[in-house]
C-alpha cells in the first residue's frame, strides 16, 4: 500500500471519484455527483478555503487502485481553546483496517507538522457541513449534505486507535405525521407576542444567507464542536441549490419587525441524480435538467435552526424554533418524508420533541478523536 498526498489536478479528480469506485454496488450507497463533491471540496471554489486550510490523501495499491482517502484540515474560525485539535474529513476506505490506519496516520502526521498533536472527524470540511462515520441506517439510503459510509468503517477507525466521543441522529418524521407538531407543548405562540412569519425571499439570497448566519451562530455557539458558519458558504450553497429553492422552504419569525428566528429545510437533491453513477457527461446533463424542471420530491431536510441572541434564554426565545419548524412542516406538505439532521445524542429535550411528534432514529453518525491524555483538555 502507498498513501501520497494529492497535489496535482488529477490527483485531486482521483480523490473526487475514489467513494463510488469504492461502494458501488453496495445497498444504500448512492454516488454523489463528481461535479457537486468538486464545487463542496475544491480549493479553488470553495468558500471554506477563504479560512481554512486542507491536504488530500490517496492510499493505492501496488497497481495504482485506489483503496481510500482522507482530508486533513484546519478551520482558522475555531474557537480558542480548541486550536490544538486537528480535522480530518473525507474518510471512505475498502473493508482493510491498515488502509484506514495508514490514512489516519496520514492525517495526524499532517496536523503535527503544524502543531497540533490531536484529531477529530470526520467532518466534511467542519461541523457545519458533512459530520461523522455513519455506524447505522445504511440501507435508509441517501439525504443531502449527510455522509454515507459501509458498516465496517467506525470499527476500522477505532482499530486506528480512535475512541468515539459524540454521537447525532437522524431522525425521520412521516409527512402524515407532521400534523402532530401542531401539538407538541410550544408549538403555538402566545397571545400578544407580536411575532410575525415570512417566507424565504428568493430574490435576495445573500441578505437571507446572512440572516440565517447570524441566527444560528447565536444559537449554536455554546454546543460541543461549535464552529461559526461562514455567511459566505451558506450564500454559496443557497445559489448552487437555486434551482430546486422555493420560498417555502424557510421560515423567518420576526419580533418587533427585526429577525428572531428561523427554520430552513432542503430538498434532497440526490433524488436528481439517482442511476447517474456520479457522471453527467454525456447526456446526464439533459437528464438532469428535465428532473429539475418536473421532480416531486419524496423527501426533504430540516437542515438549520436558529433564534436571536437576546431571547436565546427566555420563555419566547424557547418556543420559537419548535414554531419555525411547525409552520415549515405545514408549508411543505409534498415529500413523504422529512429527516430532522443532525441532533445530539445527548440533546434530550429536543429528541423528546421530535418523537412526540412522531419522529423515529433512522441513522447514526459518530464522530472520533485521540484519546484525551492526563496533561491535556478536551
Amino acid at each position: 500500500m502507498q498513501i501520497a498526498e494529492a497535489r496535482s489536478r488529477r490527483d485531486f479528480r482521483r480523490f473526487v471519484r475514489i467513494p463510488r469506485q469504492l461502494y458501488s454496488g453496495l445497498p444504500g450507497f448512492q454516488p454523489p455527483l463528481d461535479l457537486e463533491r468538486t464545487l463542496l471540496l475544491d480549493r479553488r471554489v470553495a468558500p471554506f478555503f477563504t479560512h481554512g486550510e486542507a491536504a488530500f490523501f490517496i492510499a493505492s495499491d501496488e497497481q495504482g487502485r485506489p483503496l481510500g482517502r482522507i482530508s486533513a484540515q484546519f478551520d482558522r474560525l475555531t474557537p480558542e481553546g480548541r486550536t490544538g485539535i486537528g480535522h480530518f474529513g473525507c474518510l471512505d476506505a475498502v473493508d482493510d483496517p491498515a488502509v484506514v490506519a495508514g490514512l489516519v496516520a496520514a492525517a495526524r502526521a499532517w496536523h503535527a507538522a503544524r502543531g497540533r498533536h490531536r484529531i477529530e472527524g470526520p467532518f466534511t470540511y467542519s461541523i457545519n457541513e458533512e459530520v461523522g462515520v455513519q455506524v447505522e441506517g445504511q440501507d435508509r439510503g441517501d439525504m443531502v449534505l449527510m455522509p454515507w459510509h459501509p458498516p465496517y468503517l467506525g470499527a476500522h477507525v477505532e482499530a486506528a486507535g480512535l475512541v468515539p466521543v459524540k454521537d447525532l441522529l437522524a431522525y425521520s418524521v412521516p409527512i402524515e405525521q407532521g400534523a402532530r407538531w401542531r401539538g407538541v407543548r410550544f408549538a403555538e405562540l402566545p397571545a400578544g407576542s407580536r411575532i410575525t412569519a415570512r417566507k424565504l425571499r428568493l430574490g435576495n439570497l445573500a441578505a437571507e444567507a446572512a440572516i440565517m448566519t447570524e441566527l444560528f451562530n447565536a444559537s449554536w455557539r455554546d454546543n460541543w464542536g461549535f464552529i461559526p458558519l461562514a455567511t459566505a458558504e451558506l450564500t454559496t450553497l443557497l445559489r448552487v441549490i437555486r434551482p430546486i429553492l422555493r420560498c417555502d422552504h424557510a421560515v423567518f419569525l420576526e419580533h418587533e419587525g427585526r429577525p428572531a428566528a428561523f427554520a430552513f429545510i432542503m430538498p434532497n437533491g440526490y433524488e436528481l441524480f439517482r442511476g447517474f453513477e456520479g457522471r453527467l457527461l454525456p447526456f446526464n446533463w439533459a437528464r438532469l435538467a428535465w428532473r429539475i424542471l418536473t421532480h416531486r420530491f419524496a423527501s426533504k431536510r430540516v437542515t438549520l435552526l436558529g433564534v436571536r441572541t437576546d431571547l436565546r434564554d427566555t420563555i419566547l426565545g424557547a418556543r420559537l424554533p419548535i414554531v419555525a419548524i411547525a409552520r415549515l412542516i405545514a408549508a411543505n406538505p409534498q415529500p413523504a418524508e422529512i429527516e430532522m439532521s443532525w441532533i445530539l445524542d445527548d440533546n434530550v429535550r429536543m429528541r423528546r420533541i421530535i418523537e412526540g411528534a412522531g419522529g423515529t432514529i433512522s441513522k447514526r453518525y459518530r464522530v472520533y478523536a485521540d484519546p484525551v491524555t492526563g496533561s491535556e483538555g478536551a
